[in-house]
């Protein structure tokens, strides 16, 4: 090939890329110049997003399973980035909380100033350290009033001043918790959950002027008995940003709703479905022009526990009508309870009953309200609170004193109604003595028990020493953790160890103080029905446990199995276990709970107790177990300010004719709904 062909094909090929350029400006020129801002409104117009479809947390059922905790299909509120202007953004949130306050409906605040006057919400005893670790954590460390960082946010978020005082903290509050919710194009905002179909309507009423504005559909949590066994089911709510820094790498977000406490904490990673998600195209204003693709929320497990729905009715409206009688019939104090039932072989909790209690719908609405009440509906009684056991502590130091051979089944010991063993210095009496100036006379292991004789616990406690007893109670779960799945007080045994921590000294007299349960003596119900299974199952000890198994929703399968254990054993002798309860049958048959189980058609044991306290009535308690010859469920029953302790038998006999098939049959579970007012 010559050079003249060469330079022609070189200039053939330039004149083509020349024109192909010519081309390529023309066709841009007329994209962004000529017609830019009918592509632009067309581009902006055709915004395709990834949303996400809430996954249905996992159902939680009784042991029969009876439903307790479910799903509905709620609305919420969610913004969207679409516009980048602060302007439009707070008037959208300024129109969005006047409409939430029209109808009540709670919107997320995270901030901690409140409404003009401005002041600081934290409190407690740490309130300074969690106002500078807040302020150090925002970069407000510069400031010292709340004024000023008021004013500071109102500069950062550029809030109009036409906005009132109070409208333009409220605006900054949402901006702020929207802030420290990862707010972006990528990462909507939830503004309020489970909403109502009138704001619904208001929100869809109002769209032209909400831009970014979605109202969608979500799974809400639905408790079909209301505030039944509220303290063990517990609750769910929005995510924090401290749990989301934890959990993100599990695939959490920033809107997710996860357990905050009670069971649905404990099974938060089998109670979590799988999101799923829909592409969808949209428009600048944030409404759906067309679904793209979609794929299918799943939801995975569901927990089946050991309670049975129809005893922890029984026991909270026991508890409920027992607590109302004791302050109709008597003018006492009392206002509050627990009850707890487990089955002996398993250590299974069949009921666990606190009251007061709450809705946890009614949770983050009412939660100033319930923080404050003076009954402390929050508090979980039957698992963190530790109450002087009082007589009910008499059938362990009987044990202790058989297993160690202080006592046969058979010695007698004589009641002279005041025990002289430290006179003149400490002379304490029986409680017959004091109330009639009678006594019990000689009596035998069992015969004490049943008349609840303090002379003869006094002497036995004595002969035992301190170091014995405390052994036994913690042989038998007293003062100790009952293993189950939830958060519990660990209770305090007394002796010489716990007085040696408040810089105190151990007394002999403290000895027989002890032994009828008094002194420093304090259990918690679930540690009491635990200690008195270990009885009757001859001292194994089960882990309390509240969770039977949690299996697939597609397959069936178990994914989770929570089989009985026992935690602890020791052995004690049929001749001790047999001498015990012969004495819990003297009980309910002759002694103290006669009038509450006279007519009662089945043979049970039980022990009742009364603790003296600071102020106030006594607090009175019941421990028992049935049917006697084939003991199968155990209970122990507490009522603050009970007075008379009939009071607190009277729910276990409710209890037992529940389990025992003696009442009508429950055919549907209702709402146990503020059974105190």
């Amino acid at each position: 090939m010559d050079k003249k062909d060469l330079n022609k094909r070189f200039i053939f090929i330039y004149t083509l890329l020349a024109i192909f350029t010519v081309l390529c400006i023309i066709r841009l020129f007329n994209l962004q110049i000529v017609n830019g801002d009918e592509y632009k409104e067309q581009a902006e117009n055709r915004l395709v997003r990834a949303c996400t479809i809430k996954a249905p947390r996992g159902e939680i059922m009784d042991r029969y399973g009876v439903p307790l905790v479910t799903n509905n299909m709620g609305y919420y509120i969610l913004i969207q980035s679409i516009d980048k202007k602060n302007s439009t953004l707070n008037e959208t949130i300024s129109s969005l909380v006047d409409i939430c306050k029209a109808d009540g409906v709670e919107y997320f605040d995270d901030f901690p100033i409140s409404k003009p006057p401005y002041k600081f919400t934290f409190s407690g005893n740490t309130a300074r350290d969690d106002l500078e670790e807040w302020k150090d954590e925002n970069d407000l460390k510069k400031f010292e009033s709340p004024e000023e960082i008021m004013n500071y946010y109102f500069e950062e978020y550029d809030i109009s001043e036409h906005f009132n005082a109070e409208k333009a903290r409220d605006i900054v509050a949402v901006r702020y918790t929207m802030e420290t919710k990862n707010f972006s194009v990528m990462n909507p905002y939830t503004f309020a959950n489970d909403i109502s179909m009138n704001t619904v309507q208001k929100i869809k009423e109002c769209s032209f002027n909400l831009k970014g504005v979605s109202v969608e559909i979500e799974p809400v949590r639905e408790y079909p008995y209301g505030s039944m066994a509220a303290h063990i089911l517990g609750r769910t709510d929005i995510i924090y940003r401290e749990e989301y820094l934890e959990l993100r790498d599990q695939g959490y977000g920033m809107n997710d709703i996860i357990g905050k406490d009670g069971l649905e904490k404990v099974l938060e990673k089998h109670l979590k479905g799988k999101d799923g998600y829909k592409r969808v195209e949209q428009t600048r204003s944030g409404s759906i022009s067309q679904t793209l693709n979609v794929k299918e929320a799943e939801t995975s497990n569901y927990a089946v526990l050991t309670l049975d729905a129809g005893l922890q009715k029984v026991a909270e409206e026991a508890l409920a009508e027992n607590i109302t009688a004791t302050r109709a019939e008597k003018g006492f104090d009392c206002y509050s309870g627990a009850a707890v039932a487990v089955e002996i072989s398993t250590g299974d909790v069949l009921a666990m009953a606190s009251l007061p209690g709450y809705a946890p719908t009614e949770y983050t609405k009412s939660y100033n309200k319930l923080l404050n009440d003076p009954h402390k509906p929050l508090f979980n009684r039957a698992l963190d609170g530790a109450y002087t056991p009082g007589s009910t502590f008499k059938p362990l130091v009987a044990i202790a004193a058989l297993e160690e051979g202080i006592i046969s089944p058979t010695e007698i010991i004589e009641d002279k109604g005041v025990y002289t063993y430290y006179a003149p210095s400490y002379q304490p009496t029986c409680l017959i003595w004091k109330n009639t100036g009678e006594t019990h006379g000689p009596i035998n292991v069992s015969e004490a028990i049943g008349v609840s004789c303090n002379y003869f616990f006094f002497d036995v406690g004595r002969r035992l020493t301190i170091d014995t007893l405390e052994k036994y109670a913690h042989l038998f779960g007293l003062g100790e953790k009952t293993g189950i799945e939830l958060s519990e007080s660990n209770g305090i045994v007394a002796g010489p160890e716990y007085r040696d921590k408040l810089d105190m000294e151990w007394y002999p007299g403290d000895t027989l103080q002890a032994a009828i349960g008094q002194s420093d003596n304090m259990f918690t119900p679930a540690q009491l029905a635990s200690y008195v299974s270990t009885v009757l199952n001859k001292g194994n000890r089960y882990a309390l446990r509240l969770v039977k198994e949690v299996r697939s929703y597609k397959t069936g399968e178990i994914v989770y199995k929570n089989d009985p254990k026992v935690i602890s054993q020791i052995e004690i002798s049929d001749s001790t276990v047999a001498a015990v309860k012969d004495g819990m049958r003297r009980v309910t048959e002759d002694g103290t709970a006669k009038v509450v189980f006279d007519d009662f058609p089945v043979a049970v044991g039980g022990k009742t107790g009364t603790a003296e306290v600071g102020s106030g009535s006594d607090t009175v308690l019941f421990v028992g177990f049935a049917p006697y010859e084939n003991p199968q469920i155990a209970v122990a029953i507490v009522l603050e300010h009970g007075a008379t302790s009939s009071y607190a038998a009277r729910v276990a006999r409710s209890m037992f004719e529940y389990y025992l098939g003696l009442s009508d049959v429950i055919d549907e579970i209702y709402p146990v709904n503020q059974l105190l007012k």
